[in-house]
């Protein structure tokens, strides 16, 4: 949902990483505060790339890094190529999951909430769009035997955006993620798709690996209650939380 009509994760940058915008009285427009720049990152982690939305985003904060795509579904990732063609990306057709292996993926309308996982009736009460309609035969990979033997450059910055698939994920990233200096994770509040972790699992995750959340990026309320219903989280690694709130 990261990618979702009004992009959420452009909040991410407009109130993090590239521009804070005007949002009530007391709060003034300002230029660039520079904290992603503090953890020096040189690699991006885009998983759940679908058309590559937040690689165009991401680059105007952080111009000439290293970025490496996942992005299952065929049509996203053709449409994926084109779109960074020329650009400092290596994108890889497949999803990344806890085993090496193929599954089905659940391909919605709105292709943006396509998933592995069934999708609870909430979801499709708040976002009619996004039924199902197709499914679609993938590749899944461990993003840990994706780069085994490989050197990433260290400085990573980690978007994960799987529509519930989390934990299968981290399970099957665990060493390559843990290398990470800050991490972007859209997470729910409430169930969405059958069986998915929630804000709290994920917290919980990543929490005993040795990042501090510093809050959310974005939140999306529901359109029937106005409850939280999910936001797009920060984790920055402990050792680093210091310098990013220093002049």
């Amino acid at each position: 949902m990261l990618k979702m009509v009004t992009l959420p994760i452009r909040k991410f940058l407009n109130g993090f990483g590239y521009e804070i915008v005007k949002l009530q009285d007391s709060l003034t427009s300002v230029k660039v505060g520079n904290w992603l720049h503090k953890l020096n990152i040189q690699t991006i982690l885009d998983i759940g790339s679908n058309e590559g939305q937040f690689i165009h985003t991401i680059i105007k904060t952080l111009p000439g890094k290293k970025i490496y795509a996942f992005e299952p579904i065929a049509s996203c990732y053709q449409n994926l190529l084109l779109n960074t063609k020329g650009m400092n990306v290596t994108a890889y057709h497949c999803g990344l999951s806890d085993m090496n292996g193929e599954s089905v993926i659940n391909v919605s309308d709105n292709l943006v909430s396509s998933s592995i996982l069934g999708m609870k009736d909430l979801h499709k009460r708040l976002y009619p769009e996004s039924e199902y309609t197709k499914q679609e035969r993938i590749t899944l990979r461990r993003l840990d035997d994706v780069f085994d033997g490989k050197q990433l450059e260290p400085g990573i910055l980690i978007k994960i955006d799987v529509q519930g698939y989390e934990e299968k994920v981290l399970a099957g990233g665990g060493k390559v993620i843990a290398q990470a200096s800050a991490i972007i994770c859209e997470t729910s509040f409430a169930p969405l798709y059958d069986g998915q972790w929630l804000f709290g699992d994920v917290y919980h995750y990543f929490i005993q690996a040795g990042y501090r959340f510093i809050g959310f990026a974005d939140q999306s309320l529901s359109k029937i209650t106005g409850a939280p219903l999910y936001g797009d989280a920060i984790f920055v690694k402990n050792e680093l939380c210091n310098s990013i709130f220093q002049s």
